[in-house]
């Protein structure tokens, strides 16, 4: 067990909750933590310098909003989605460029807005979402899970 695997774990106020209604357990958020952070593959905040991280140890992709201090982890939220990423396929957007925020961990380039190849069940999409330019990483917040990735996967799920 290694370092990451045992730093305390602090959750901001009504995270707890958020976990409980989302059927996301600490062990899912440790998880994306390790994975994260012995890759280094996570998005970093311009601003507040939280950091975004995903792993997808199944078929439900888990996503946690944290800070990394010295002797613990803060988690700020936590979210998750079944859609598949195609990554490596994205292409670019046809929306105006806007400034998205935030940053890929590995290549230190701010995230642009690219066309995102998806699935889902036997259903394939394209959406705009923020990616890294070189790595193609692709960040899904999380208005984005919540919000029409699950609306769109209880539409497929009720055909």
């Amino acid at each position: 067990m290694n370092r990451i695997d045992t730093m305390p774990i602090q959750l901001e106020p009504g995270v707890r909750e958020m976990m409980e209604e989302r059927g996301i357990r600490e062990e899912d958020i440790r998880q994306v933590l390790s994975f994260a952070e012995r890759e280094g593959l996570f998005h970093a905040q311009k601003e507040t310098d939280h950091r975004l991280a995903c792993f997808t140890p199944s078929k439900v992709t888990y996503w946690v909003e944290y800070g990394r201090e010295k002797d613990r982890y803060r988690i700020y939220s936590a979210y998750s989605h079944r859609m598949k990423i195609l990554e490596g396929f994205n292409m670019p957007s046809k929306k105006k460029p806007e400034e998205i925020g935030w940053l890929c961990g590995k290549c230190g380039l701010a995230l642009e807005l690219e066309a995102v190849k998806m699935a889902y069940l036997d259903e394939n999409f394209v959406a705009d979402l923020p990616a890294c330019p070189s790595c193609q990483r692709v960040l899904v917040s999380e208005e984005v899970a919540v919000g029409k990735m699950a609306l769109a996967e209880r539409m497929l799920e009720d055909k």
